[in-house]
């Protein structure tokens, strides 16, 4: 069996300086796909984009976390807070979750809302995946599926940290990826896609992926399809004020326009790919 790779942009949406960063990964680059945040501030920026790239596969960056969503407030209620938007991040969501604040319907409503929203831009969805992979948690999880089937989106993203402890930012981190990794063991009866699944490389350096790492990753890769999900961008005040996850977006932007990188790729056995071409 060859060695194929996607190359997946997350955050499309969410901030000009990262559609930029994904524009320029995409076109100077080697990344083939993006997973677009449908309710993101910089949509309509991110839209653009993608008529411009018709050679770049998009996605839909499920999110119930951080931003606000499509749907008015008043219509979920069990997964916003006072203000009107979605919870600050996936501890507050996890715990709601876990009792059973969740409501299926509404989490349907939304996610459903945002992958339509991507479809009227005219563009087919090729795969699912979420911010912090909240989907990966039981009532987002089974509504993912659903959603999959019902518009006929043949690949949802299933991740997999190699490392529980290396290159963490915090303390919890350790304990985020093993709950991350249990979820994917239970869900590991349900493949990817209809043949094989994909296996998702260096999701422990997120936000922190620079040339060498790369390197070592695309060497290393092992037969069957590989995504490398990645954060492109351009780092600005502007962006770190607005997200402060200490992520090096320019660093991995030089990363995926290295010439080295592109080196390696043509004189290997590995092919790009897309998850519309798999």
């Amino acid at each position: 069996m060859g060695r194929s790779l996607v190359v997946n942009a997350d955050d499309l949406g969410l901030h000009e300086d990262i559609n930029c960063g994904i524009y320029m990964a995409h076109t100077q680059g080697i990344v083939t796909s993006a997973s677009v945040v449908a309710c993101g501030e910089a949509f309509g920026h991110a839209a653009a984009i993608m008529q411009e790239c018709a050679e770049l596969d998009v996605g839909v960056h499920l999110t119930l976390i951080e931003e606000r969503p499509l749907c008015p407030p008043h219509e979920i209620p069990s997964l916003v807070g006072s203000n009107g938007r979605f919870l600050p991040s996936y501890r507050q969501f996890t715990a709601r979750a876990l009792m059973g604040y969740l409501t299926s319907s509404e989490i349907r409503r939304e996610l459903a809302a945002q992958i339509e929203r991507v479809i009227r831009t005219g563009r087919v969805p090729s795969h699912l995946d979420s911010h912090q992979h909240i989907h990966l948690l039981p009532p987002v999880w089974r509504v993912t599926k659903d959603l999959a089937r019902e518009y006929g989106i043949r690949w949802i993203r299933v991740p997999h940290f190699g490392s529980l402890i290396r290159s963490q930012r915090s303390l919890i981190d350790p304990f985020f990826r093993l709950g991350l990794n249990v979820l994917r063991a239970a869900t590991a009866s349900l493949s990817n896609g209809p043949e094989r699944p994909i296996s998702t490389v260096g999701l422990h350096l997120s936000g922190r992926l620079d040339e060498a790492e790369m390197l070592r990753m695309i060497s290393t890769l092992r037969p069957g399809i590989s995504e490398i999900v990645t954060h492109p961008g351009i780092k600005t005040t502007s962006l770190n004020a607005r997200y402060d996850w200490n992520y090096e977006w320019s660093a991995e932007l030089a990363a995926l326009t290295s010439p080295r990188i592109m080196s390696l790729l043509q004189s290997s056995d590995i092919s790009l790919t897309r998850f519309s071409d798999c």
